[in-house]
């Protein structure tokens, strides 16, 4: 009986361990730690930040528990040059950042910062999780060592100023614009018969304030999120750029994990992805109709006359890769 008895401990106890690496982490996996660098201007509540916050609970959820991503917010790993250095050597694993910051290290992504290249978000959407997408991972992934899980947006850049209504280019002469140091927006601009004033983001407040600017343009979300309000009154939605803003983890990270790590990991991403895609349509509305609350005139004219901007593809096919791999993109965006 007293052997018997052993027996039935020695058992139950081996059934509890195998029981106990059934329900652990991913079947026993150590703890995997994603350092997810979230880069400014992204702020409590705006859907970037949610849609980060989104992937740390469903990448714990579709791991077991396995995978803890802990969320640096607002650049405190660096800039966004670093950050994605930093992804590339596994000092960190993952980055959300504009895209025009990753572009540096894969050409071919800089056309998707030219103007006009997508009629609306839906199309966007819809192309970043087939073949665009696909093809655009595998160039960044070759090129770079770095591989996009997912292409969320924060919606269409739209100009705003504090003189008047600009309901088409030509209510746009005789303004002081400020665009970033980017050849694409001088380009751009100059197409609508602008000559616009080159400027760092901190300067332009202050410049607004003071009559050296009298406008520029960004995503609706930001005229909030930095109280533009505050001295701007008008509003045009130019829609003239999609601000994408994709997640990004290190491939040498990635490929690192168990097939199971990889698969959570990607199905997370997806599914805040898509999330997101959801709540930004109900968050562009909410802010419309808070910055008219705020005061501002917000217009939404035929975009038909500042598709001129398109004008400029030419001048950037070298900067994208050259002329045959933007006509593969155009081909594809085009089906």
């Amino acid at each position: 009986m007293k052997n018997f008895g052993k027996k039935v401990w020695v058992t139950f106890f081996g059934l509890l361990g195998i029981l106990s690496l059934l329900i652990s982490p991913v079947n026993g996996a150590d703890k995997v730690v994603v350092k997810l660098a979230d880069s400014p201007p992204y702020t409590k509540g705006s859907p970037m930040c949610e849609f980060a916050v989104k992937f740390k609970e469903l990448s714990s959820q579709y791991s077991n528990g396995a995978i803890e991503v802990q969320i640096f917010w607002g650049g405190q790993l660096g800039d966004e040059q670093k950050v994605f250095k930093d992804a590339q050597l596994g000092i960190i694993e993952a980055v959300i950042a504009n895209i025009a910051n990753l572009a540096p290290f894969s050409s071919v992504l800089f056309s998707t910062n030219l103007p006009y290249l997508f009629d609306s978000r839906e199309q966007a959407y819809r192309l970043f999780r087939g073949e665009l997408g696909k093809f655009f991972t595998d160039e960044t992934v070759k090129k770079a060592g770095l591989r996009v899980l997912a292409w969320p947006d924060q919606s269409f850049r739209a100009l705003h100023n504090t003189k008047r209504r600009v309901l088409s280019p030509g209510d746009m002469k005789g303004l002081k614009w400020r665009v970033p140091n980017n050849p694409v927006f001088i380009s751009m601009y100059k197409s609508w018969g602008v000559d616009p004033i080159p400027m760092g983001w901190a300067e332009v407040f202050s410049s607004l304030q003071t009559g050296v600017l009298h406008g520029g343009d960004n995503v609706l979300r930001n005229l909030i999120d930095f109280k533009m309000y505050d001295i701007e009154k008008y509003v045009t939605t130019s829609k003239h750029m999609l601000e994408i803003v994709p997640l990004t983890v290190g491939e040498k990270f990635f490929q690192s994990q168990p097939a199971k790590i990889r698969d959570a990991l990607t199905k997370a991403a997806n599914d805040a992805w898509a999330w997101e895609f959801s709540a930004m349509e109900e968050d562009d509305a909410q802010i419309k109709k808070k910055l008219r609350e705020l005061g501002m005139t917000v217009e939404e004219p035929d975009v038909a006359p500042w598709r001129k901007a398109r004008e400029i593809w030419p001048q950037f096919y070298d900067k994208s890769g050259g002329k045959e791999l933007f006509d593969r993109v155009i081909s594809m965006i085009r089906k």
